[in-house]
């Protein structure tokens, strides 16, 4: 009986590992939504797998948003001290409250001692339009406004 049961749970765990989600990761660009085993990018170009195993190599300029590892990425334009840079970069979505999304954007900082860490911005974006650049002061508001824990580093 005891055996029966360990080959009837043993069955079960086979075909559960078969029912799953085969496409976690996702690229959305001009041509439509693929679902990818595997997202690499580039400076110009993105280099995908696809759940088929298919190898394709897709320039950044026409993505407009990625999903990998559980996050999502968008691609909105970057602001500096309130003003638009001209630069379109692809930004962390954290979360989305009514009109307004939380996204986190890193830079590595080239400063004279550490070369190698990040410095995250945290903007809060009403479409694609900027709705409020974060700072020390406001972040932890905005946290509790989107139902997220703060924690200073």
């Amino acid at each position: 009986m005891k055996t029966l049961c360990v080959l009837f749970s043993v069955v079960l765990f086979c075909h559960s590992g078969i029912a799953r989600d085969t496409g976690t990761s996702w690229v959305v660009t001009r041509d439509g939504k693929m679902d990818c085993e595997k997202i690499s990018l580039g400076n110009n170009n993105a280099r995908l797998v696809l759940v088929n195993g298919e190898k394709k190599s897709v320039p950044i300029t026409m993505i407009s948003s990625y999903s990998t590892n559980g996050k999502e990425f968008a691609k909105l334009p970057l602001y500096k001290d309130g003003k638009p840079t001209g630069k379109m970069v692809f930004m962390e979505r954290i979360k989305t409250c009514g009109e307004l999304s939380l996204y986190k954007f890193g830079m590595c900082d080239f400063g004279p001692y550490i070369l190698d860490d990040m410095v995250y911005f945290y903007f809060l974006y009403k479409g694609d339009t900027l709705h409020l650049a974060l700072d020390e002061k406001t972040l932890p508001n905005i946290c509790r406004h989107f139902g997220l824990a703060y924690s200073a580093k």
